[in-house]
């Protein structure tokens, strides 16, 4: 567990207790802050005994900050009564901020951006830890930042954070900050896009001088957000040539940061790493490996043996001609369209759920190959009418059906079967585990029947 010492005394009201809430609770109570908590889940309550309080209630004069996991907007009531009671409104990766100067001498990669946070923290992670270094992962990738063992001096923490943990944090400057990409997302909690540029942006904010900030520079925004900052920025590639950063072309990863570009090697067949939006956040894993003082030798090579995660572009079974890609992570457009160039040959795509964007223009390039659109859920009728005429399209209603009627089709002339919904998966599922989950047990019945 990371405590927060400098918390010691204080009254700190925390407020929804699922991972990161829980977390706080439990290291503030070892920090010896008084904590009051409280949840609307009466399950999740129980958690915390006798710290229990009724925050609707209670007087918050007194207090000295509200910590409230990344799910509480801004507008809750709670938060507002903070606001009007003058309290800080962190969430757990502030906390921990607070809690670095008690730890062992180490360096702290924070990492942002719409599409591809997991995958390049989850990445970066494993190229530290192949190249010999103690290495934490955690923050929005599942594992609250503060449930994390302290490492020994030398050690190297991985973050990855949302829009929304960025927005409860004041002082988290990390050495080596990462921006993949910005694209609408969101903007529900947001309210518009530069409310959100403006969280993305907060991490280079807090940086001191000396750190660095590494820039996916492959869309109008990120290279707006690039241009704002001081300090050292590399900007990183998977479409162009960037003097002085780190890009793929053609598949070959090409290191600039010692001044001439270098080929590194070729990345293009990397299964875990398919895909050109994978070659960006290849190249932003290298970029802080190298600032962080890893060989490029041993990071190329460590690149071969990453896993990948789960529900981005997961190859989950082949039968036959037909092969099945588990990529329900892809939550919004622009995630859904770099699957769509991704995946080679003929498509049947399993799309819908909840629609997080009105504008779908973004599919519309990646179409090509796709066969036929198997949709499902709220946003199936808005999807069918964006591509009415340009593919083929089927309102499924479910996945167990969408899936059935994709099998059948592909395995009359091949290709990928493939989940990338472009959608939230709220409407049908608790969240993309969920689906992604489905989608594996469906697919693994139509297999072992042999109906696929």
């Amino acid at each position: 567990m990371i405590v927060a010492h400098d918390m010691a005394g204080k009254k700190i009201a925390v407020f929804g207790l699922a991972r990161s809430g829980l977390a706080a609770v439990h290291s503030l109570q070892a920090a010896g802050a008084k904590v009051m908590a409280f949840d609307d889940d009466d399950a999740r309550l129980a958690a915390v005994g006798d710290a229990a309080a009724n925050l609707y209630d209670a007087d918050f004069a007194g207090l000295d900050a509200l910590v409230v996991s990344p799910g509480v907007p801004g507008t809750h009531p709670l938060a507002l009564k903070a606001r009007e009671a003058h309290l800080d409104l962190i969430g757990d990766m502030e906390l921990f901020a607070r809690a670095r100067v008690d730890l062992p001498d180490h360096q702290l990669v924070a990492i942002t951006g719409t599409n591809g946070k997991s995958t390049t923290a989850a990445l970066l992670a494993h190229l530290v830890g192949v190249c010999g270094r103690p290495v934490a992962l955690g923050g929005n990738i599942g594992i609250s930042v503060l449930d994390l063992e302290p490492l020994p001096a030398g050690g190297i923490y991985v973050f990855e954070v949302s829009s929304f943990q960025a927005d409860l944090t004041m002082s988290l400057d990390a050495e080596v900050a990462i921006l993949l990409n910005i694209s609408p997302d969101h903007l529900d909690r947001h309210g518009n896009m530069e409310s959100y540029v403006s969280a993305k942006r907060r991490l280079f904010e807090m940086q001191q001088p000396g750190q660095v900030a590494i820039i996916g520079v492959d869309d109008d925004q990120s290279r707006a957000v690039a241009a704002t900052l001081a300090g050292r920025v590399i900007p990183v590639s998977s479409q162009t040539a960037v003097p002085g950063g780190v890009y793929v072309a053609e598949g070959i990863l090409y290191d600039g940061l010692d001044g001439d570009a270098v080929p590194v090697g070729d990345i293009a067949d990397i299964a875990t790493l398919r895909g050109v939006h994978n070659w960006q956040n290849a190249a932003a894993a290298f970029a802080a490996a190298r600032m962080l003082g890893l060989e490029r030798e041993a990071i190329f090579a460590a690149l071969a043996d990453f896993a990948g995660l789960p529900h981005r572009l997961e190859v989950i079974a082949a039968q036959g001609n037909v092969t099945y890609v588990n990529d329900s992570k892809a939550t919004n457009t622009d995630s859904a369209a770099r699957a769509l160039e991704a995946i080679d040959g003929d498509i049947y795509w399993i799309a819908g759920g909840l629609l997080k964007e009105t504008a779908l223009d973004g599919l519309g390039k990646a179409l090509g190959k796709v066969r036929k659109a198997y949709l499902i859920g709220e946003a199936a009728p808005e999807l069918a009418a964006f591509l009415k005429g340009k593919v083929e399209n089927q309102d499924f209603g479910t996945l167990q059906a969408a899936t059935g009627a994709a099998a059948r089709d592909a395995a009359a002339s091949g290709g990928t079967v493939l989940l990338s919904p472009a959608c939230a998966s709220f409407d049908q599922f608790t969240d993309f585990e969920a689906r992604g989950d489905a989608f594996r047990e469906i697919v693994a019945g139509l297999v072992k029947g042999g109906a696929a």
